[in-house]
């Protein structure tokens, strides 16, 4: 008989079953033109977020050049057209590409995957 043990207190990992892939959250990956050069990725964020202030957003890419940058933010599936179209009211951002799936998004957007730390 083999014996389980619990390690500080969280349930024996065969015991639980995993949520299914519909009722996991749904997620869609914005691919974002920002009119101005040279922003760190701290920067980036700060933007999106005045611009989204009420929508939960993680940034995931944010490639910088002399004239633009070019930005992915990973965003819930029920703010997607809200956040689509609150970005396009502004004038120094241009939303590009919207998908499922990120590797879509950097493919149109021109971007490779960055190495893994």
């Amino acid at each position: 008989m083999i014996e389980r043990e619990l390690v500080k207190g969280s349930p024996i990992r065969g015991c639980m079953a995993r949520q299914s892939k519909a009722l996991r959250g749904k997620f869609r990956w914005l691919g974002l033109r920002i009119d101005l050069g040279d922003l760190s990725r701290g920067s980036t964020s700060k933007i999106i977020a005045e611009n989204l202030p009420d929508i939960d957003f993680k940034l995931f890419d944010s490639i910088s050049s002399e004239s633009d940058t070019l930005a992915i933010i990973r965003l819930k599936l029920e703010y997607n057209d809200y956040a689509r179209k609150k970005l396009a009211s502004n004038t120094i951002i241009d939303t590009l590409t919207t998908s499922g799936k990120i590797r879509l998004v950097r493919q149109l957007l021109g971007l490779t995957r960055p190495p893994r730390k």
